[in-house]
C-alpha cells in the first residue's frame, strides 16, 4: 500500500486514536519514518494534543462533539 503525505493529513485523527486497520497503520508508520515533514507534522499534532490536556478524557467533551470535531478537521485538511 502506497501512502503519500496527503494520506497522513487525512488520517491523522484516526492514527492518533488508533482507529486504523493494521495495513493502513503499517503503511502510515513506514511513510512517517522516511518523510521528515510528515514526522514533524505528527509530532507537532501529538504535542498539541498533550498541551490541550487530552480532550477525549474531559467530561465536557461528549462523543458527539468529539466526532463533529474530528469530521470538521478532516474537512479542513482535505485539498480543495
Amino acid at each position: 500500500m502506497e501512502i503519500c503525505c496527503q494520506s497522513i493529513v487525512e488520517n491523522i485523527m484516526d492514527y492518533i486514536d488508533n482507529e486504523l486497520d493494521d495495513k493502513t497503520l503499517n503503511a502510515l508508520e513506514e511513510h512517517i519514518h522516511i518523510c521528515p515533514e510528515c514526522k514533524s507534522f505528527v509530532d507537532t499534532y501529538n504535542k498539541m494534543l498533550r498541551m490541550s490536556g487530552d480532550l477525549k478524557n474531559k467530561k465536557f467533551v461528549t462523543p458527539e462533539i468529539r466526532e463533529r470535531l474530528k469530521n470538521l478537521i478532516k474537512q479542513k485538511l482535505k485539498p480543495n
